[in-house]
């Protein structure tokens, strides 16, 4: 049973994917006391790719996740964004610390902390694509590229989880991310996959020094999906990383 004093876990997937993907995470969080919500967003297999972007995904994730959790639930929140998802969760806590909640006199939870798994790290106003497009994209092969890690056994299994994604959320331009304001000092932290076929450590490395704010940054021997191929260990990282956020 998941504790009250504990934040909720936000979680909030990548491109191609829903918060589905995230199944086999999910038991080593809640066996430790942590609930769990998933973070949808709109751009993922929409029924009008045109108008999928990432101002919208952001809109959402804040309007219909975030922010019922923190003012209807009076809950606070740690939110886990997998690549993609970084992008957009960033954006979304903009300003739903805890300094800033009180400052404004609002009432209820905060986002207290952002944990990072091979999340891409973009500025404001940085898309990740700048050629235009309307239509949709899809990783293929998946098993090469984002399941490298993991049971070759499981391809159908995986297969699921993926989705086509609009590429106009990956050519539009973010708000301003939350990860930069002084408020998430000693909050932010970030999974490096170290063999990550999708997104190279080298990229890892790059976003983070773009950031020029500091990460408390953990490493995992796996490639683009720990939550699947490395759940466990991956949940114990996230637990290390939330007891301290609470602590501060």
């Amino acid at each position: 049973m998941a504790s009250v004093n504990l934040p909720v876990i936000v979680l909030v997937p990548g491109a191609f994917g829903t918060a589905a993907g995230f199944e086999k995470l999910v038991p080593h969080l809640e066996k430790v006391g942590f609930s769990t919500h998933p973070g949808t967003y709109p751009s993922c297999n929409p029924s009008d790719p045109a108008v999928a972007t990432c101002q919208n995904d952001i809109a959402s994730l804040r309007n219909n996740v975030l922010l019922p959790l923190l003012e209807q639930e009076q809950k606070d929140v740690v939110i886990i964004a997998h690549s993609y998802g970084g992008v957009v969760a960033g954006a979304a806590a903009k300003y739903l610390d805890k300094q800033t909640r009180r400052t404004q006199g609002q009432a209820g939870g905060s986002v207290v902390g952002l944990i990072y798994v091979v999340g891409n790290i973009t500025l404001e106003d940085e898309s990740l694509l700048e050629a235009p497009s309307k239509g949709l994209a899809l990783i293929e092969p998946a098993m090469d590229v984002l399941y490298n890690d993991c049971d070759a056994a499981l391809a159908p299994e995986l297969d699921k989880f993926m989705n086509p994604h609009a590429l106009r959320a990956f050519e539009t331009k973010p708000t301003a991310p939350a990860w930069a304001d002084e408020a998430f000092s000693g909050r932010r932290a970030y999974v490096r996959t170290l063999n990550d076929c999708c997104n190279p450590v080298s990229l890892q490395d790059k976003w983070l020094e773009k950031s020029k704010v500091e990460w408390n940054v953990a490493d995992l021997e796996s490639g683009h999906m720990p939550f699947i191929s490395q759940p466990e260990a991956l949940a114990k990282q996230v637990v290390k990383f939330i007891h301290g956020f609470v602590t501060l």
